[in-house]
């Protein structure tokens, strides 16, 4: 048997409001914990210094909103470990190659106790049974990858920033999966008709034609009411929720 707890620290893009935080989830699994990105304010969210043992934090590509509380991890791990409250590094994957020097930024700070690790299409790690693979759909602005989490129990896909411009690859990529992480930035009465992101419409087709068990939507506009994401996913997709700061999802097997 596996348990896997999933909890959403941020659901908004592309700014903080009240209690909703930038993109982040947190994913706890054999007393490891994964970072699926690292969003404005989730950090107020985690439990220091015991956050840091056995920590791994994947940022799916460098748009600001998905990374911008790396900076207090990095500075909370090389405070706790000058401390002596942390001995082992923590984990951070970015993707390989350089968009306008955020990767360097990333990369060129002291003041971490940090392993860095290049992603890209054919990168993938394991933590115990848990098996971690990336893929680029090749459909949001800049490199974005979409991340799956999977043992011989349970399915797990994040699919971070995507547009609906490579739709069967999302499909093929979410096949099957338990759980779904999809975002959905726009609600059909938006008119937004964008390349680079799904509307909560897009999210439930997706999860109706992947054949997933659970949709949980995120990457909302933080001004809109997220019921209004609900009731539309739920036309195509029975099964869905909205993401909540700090509400957990638990997946056992």
């Amino acid at each position: 048997m596996s348990k896997i707890i999933v909890t959403p620290l941020g659901t908004v893009s592309p700014y903080t409001k009240g209690d909703m935080n930038c993109p982040g989830y947190l994913v706890e699994y054999n007393n490891k914990k994964i970072l699926l990105d690292c969003g404005n304010g989730i950090s107020r969210l985690l439990d220091f210094p015991s956050i840091m043992n056995d920590l791994s934090i994947i940022i799916t590509h460098y748009h600001k909103d998905h990374y911008g509380d790396l900076s207090v991890m990095q500075y909370a791990s090389f405070s706790y470990h000058n401390l002596g409250l942390l001995n082992n590094k923590i984990n951070v994957y970015i993707p390989k190659n350089e968009i306008v020097h955020n990767r360097e930024a990333i990369l060129t700070t002291e003041e971490g106790f940090i392993n860095y690790y290049d992603i890209d299409d054919n990168y993938s790690f394991d933590i115990d049974d848990l098996h971690i693979s990336f893929h680029n759909n090749k459909s949001h602005v800049i490199e974005s990858y979409m991340v799956i989490l999977e043992n011989s129990d349970t399915k797990i896909v994040y699919t971070s920033d995507v547009g609906p411009t490579n739709f069967d690859d999302l499909v093929e990529f979410s096949k099957d999966a338990d759980l779904l992480i999809c975002e959905s930035s726009f609600l059909l009465k938006h008119n937004a008709h964008s390349k680079y992101h799904l509307t909560a419409n897009d999210a439930g087709l997706l999860a109706k034609k992947a054949d997933v068990k659970k949709l949980v939507l995120t990457h909302f506009w933080p001004d809109e009411d997220k019921n209004n994401y609900l009731e539309e996913a739920k036309e195509v997709f029975e099964n869905t929720e909205v993401a909540i700061e700090g509400n957990k999802i638990i997946i056992e097997r």
